[in-house]
């Protein structure tokens, strides 16, 4: 889950662009070619990037069964912002469930700056970045879901429910002005869930492009979460949630 603030320009860049050469991805970060390369080589092992001949495609611009790896291109300042602003929410000691979604995943920095955390979560990436922070970390085993890092399945389910963690962190796709969260895929939203039933603590990250939108299933309110946090106001927001900008 660990890239740098280069690496991060360049999905920017061939997020707006869809293709660009290697040696144009080098003029627009002023870097060398022979950097850039190492970069693109680092961002297609994380699934972000496909590498053609000369340079680089964006994910989800030519793959579309992988949808979930490519979320992580998406909104990055917009998601540090709001990973920053949740991170006042952590204290020594917590265990700490973070969903499969890539928002929560940049908590991961923030938790390893607290003393004898515990961290739970069904994202291999995030718990790969969570373990190289020197984190106390365990996986939530299951199946791929659409071949994502993100795990869901009978054996998640199971390990869920034995669970009960001091602070649960996810996001979703979509926030009606009603305050209804929904997603489009059904095993995320499940396995979301049953993660919310067994929190002591919910918090709902969410960023702004997802606001005045609904998804096909829908999984609580934000009246039923403890806090939200948002990068931006959302005015025709109607809840009774704490929210955090």
């Amino acid at each position: 889950m660990s890239i740098t603030k280069r690496q991060e320009e360049i999905l920017e860049h061939l997020n707006e662009h869809t293709f660009l050469t290697v040696e144009r991805i080098a003029e627009l970060t002023y870097t060398s070619p022979s950097s850039i390369r190492r970069d693109l080589t680092k961002l297609q092992n994380l699934s972000l990037i496909k590498r053609t001949h000369g340079g680089a495609s964006i994910f989800n611009a030519i793959n579309q069964a992988i949808p979930l790896n490519s979320r992580m291109s998406k909104n990055i300042s917009e998601k540090r912002q709001i990973a920053k602003k949740a991170a006042a929410l952590l204290h020594d000691g917590q265990s700490v469930m973070l969903d499969g979604s890539t928002t929560a995943g940049f908590l991961v920095p923030y938790i390893a700056k607290h003393k004898d955390m515990i961290v739970f979560t069904n994202n291999m990436l995030t718990a790969m970045n969570a373990v190289n922070y020197g984190i106390a970390t365990h996986c939530i085993g299951g199946f791929s879901v659409d071949q994502s890092a993100v795990l869901s399945g009978a054996q998640a389910y199971r390990t869920i429910a034995e669970l009960h963690p001091d602070i649960l962190f996810f996001a979703s796709k979509s926030l009606s002005r009603n305050g209804v969260i929904s997603d489009p895929v059904s095993e995320e939203n499940y396995i979301r869930s049953l993660m919310l039933e067994n929190a002591k603590f919910s918090v709902f990250l969410c960023d702004s492009e997802k606001f005045d939108s609904e998804s096909l299933y829908g999984l609580t309110t934000l009246d039923k979460i403890d806090v939200c946090v948002f990068d931006k106001p959302f005015p025709e927001l109607k809840t009774k949630c704490k929210i955090i900008l």
